[in-house]
């Protein structure tokens, strides 16, 4: 699972998509980049685990 965010961006490039949507008939969402995953040690996973169950939230380990 990814947990992207829409991009912020200048207005340059919100026209170039915006002209890209009307040419192709769709609607285009500009994402920000996600960092990769973290490969996380079995004992590493079953802290996130134990968070999550505490916390009733998802986590997502990324590489910073």
């Amino acid at each position: 699972m990814e947990c992207a965010r829409p991009a912020k961006l200048a207005k340059t490039p919100v026209k170039e998509i915006q002209e890209l949507e009307e040419k192709l008939g769709v609607t285009l969402v500009a994402y920000d980049k996600v960092h990769p995953y973290k490969k996380l040690t079995t004992a590493q996973i079953a802290k996130v685990k134990a968070a999550e169950k505490e916390t009733g939230a998802i986590l997502v380990a990324y590489e910073t």
